[in-house]
């Protein structure tokens, strides 16, 4: 599995600084899995859907499909396998990254992008299968780790709300954990407004403070700023009576399954200067 870093920049219009957007991070579907949750995942589409379509935009989080983990691809080579099973496999990729496609059409034009994840199929071509969902949404390719910048603009202003998203890492079986995850990546890049994992397909948004100096007209003063460490959620169960998947095996939490929405919206501060200050909500 690649570790690719990116750094991408998505310009945002809005009518007036009292606009407010709906963002929604979204991964870990294993759409081609045993457990996949058919249903919960046809209701997020559904919901999502209901917002206004030109305020409502989409992060995705990786692990579109199922098929062949980073660790069972190094065993799948080119090499080990008969030219017309690997050929086979590249098209059943293809066909579902198809299908995947027209599932999400929705989102198209309002995709924000795609984060690879470790079940990422890679074609002889060396397109991940990842890069080819993003071709066919016309959106950007995130890479594993990536830092975003959203630039709103209000007529004559602008405001920059900053995400550092990854595909994430998993490990232990305590919600802090899980968090303590999140907030690693926030001692790399410490002034975003949004960090957010996928993989280990627990879903929340855990709102942090900091204090940082800002000078105005009466000088140097210390601000606080809100940030958010999230989880992006999954859509394959687990515990299913008569089955046998991962973590029944570790024992693990079964998952508060769908997706995270957040709401970004924006003020103005005249106290000190004009200023405009991102206001963010979670939605679980």
């Amino acid at each position: 599995m690649e570790t690719i870093y990116t750094v991408h920049q998505r310009e945002i219009k809005l009518k007036s600084i009292n606009d407010c957007i709906n963002l929604w991070f979204w991964g870990d579907v294993h759409r081609d899995a045993v457990g996949f949750d058919e249903q919960r995942w046809k209701w997020f589409l559904k919901k999502s859907a209901e917002d206004d379509p030109d305020k409502t935009y989409y992060i995705g989080m990786g692990d579109y499909h199922d098929l062949a983990s980073a660790r069972e691809q190094q065993k799948l080579t080119r090499d080990h396998l008969h030219e017309t099973t690997m050929e086979t496999l590249d098209e059943l990729v293809e066909k579902r990254n198809r299908e995947f496609a027209g599932e999400i059409s929705q989102m198209r034009g309002k995709l924000i992008g795609l984060i690879d994840g470790n079940h990422n199929w890679r074609f002889p071509n060396g397109v991940t299968a990842s890069e080819d969902l993003a071709n066919r949404m016309g959106c950007e390719h995130l890479g594993w780790l990536t830092h975003l910048t959203l630039t709103f603009k209000f007529f004559t202003k602008t405001q920059n709300v900053y995400i550092v998203a990854c595909h994430g890492r998993a490990g232990g079986k305590r919600i802090g954990t899980s968090i303590n995850q999140v907030e690693d990546m926030k001692a790399i890049f410490p002034i975003a407004d949004i960090y957010c994992m996928g993989h280990n397909h627990d879903r929340g948004a855990w709102p942090i403070d900091i204090l940082y100096p800002s000078r105005g007209r009466g000088g140097v003063s210390i601000k606080q700023k809100r940030q958010f460490l999230c989880r992006s959620g999954s859509f394959l169960k687990a515990y299913e009576k008569g089955r046998s998947n991962y973590a029944t095996g570790r024992l693990l939490r079964p998952a508060d399954l769908g997706a995270l929405k957040l709401r970004i919206g924006f003020h103005r501060d005249m106290e000190d200067g004009d200023r405009i200050i991102t206001d963010i909500e979670a939605v679980i």
